[in-house]
C-alpha cells in the first residue's frame, strides 16, 4: 500500500512523518485533501489547522501560520514559520495557548526594553542638551 511522508520544515527544525494514509489542509481556494499518489502540487498555505490520518488509523493535528505546500512524488513538504502538533486536537489547543502566552510574555518584555530605552535616550538627550546649549 503507497502512503504519503509529510515533513514539516520550520526552519528550526524538521519532523518527518511516514505512513501516511490522507492529508487535509487548506489554501486560498478553500480546504483540500491528498493522498498517496497525488499529482505534483505547490500551493499556498492558509494560516489554521491541517490534520493527516496514518494508514492504522491514528490521526495528527497540526497548526501552523501559513507557508508553502509542496507535494512531489507522495513526499508532502509542509514549509512554515511555526508548527504545533499533537495527537488530539485537545492537546493541540492546550500547545496553542501555551504558545501565546509566551509569545505574549515575550512582547511584554520586549516594549519593556524600548520604553527602558526610550527613557534612557530622553535622559541623554537632556543632559547632552543642557551641556551644548546653556
Amino acid at each position: 500500500m503507497s502512503t504519503l511522508t509529510i515533513e514539516l520544515l520550520d526552519g528550526r527544525s524538521v519532523e518527518r512523518l511516514e505512513g501516511i494514509a490522507s492529508l487535509v489542509a487548506e489554501d486560498p481556494t478553500g480546504q483540500f485533501g491528498l493522498l498517496p499518489g497525488h499529482e505534483a502540487l505547490i500551493t499556498a498555505l492558509q494560516p489554521g489547522l491541517l490534520r493527516c490520518r496514518f494508514v492504522d488509523g491514528r490521526w495528527r493535528y497540526l497548526a501552523c501560520s501559513g507557508g508553502a505546500l509542496v507535494c512531489r512524488h507522495d513526499l508532502v513538504q509542509l514549509v512554515s514559520a511555526r508548527f504545533v502538533s499533537a495527537e488530539h486536537d485537545d492537546q493541540l489547543t492546550a500547545q496553542l495557548e501555551q504558545l501565546l502566552q509566551r509569545e505574549q510574555g515575550a512582547r511584554s518584555a520586549d516594549q519593556q526594553a524600548r520604553d527602558e530605552l526610550e527613557r534612557a535616550l530622553i535622559k541623554r538627550l537632556r543632559e547632552w542638551s543642557e551641556t551644548h546649549h546653556p
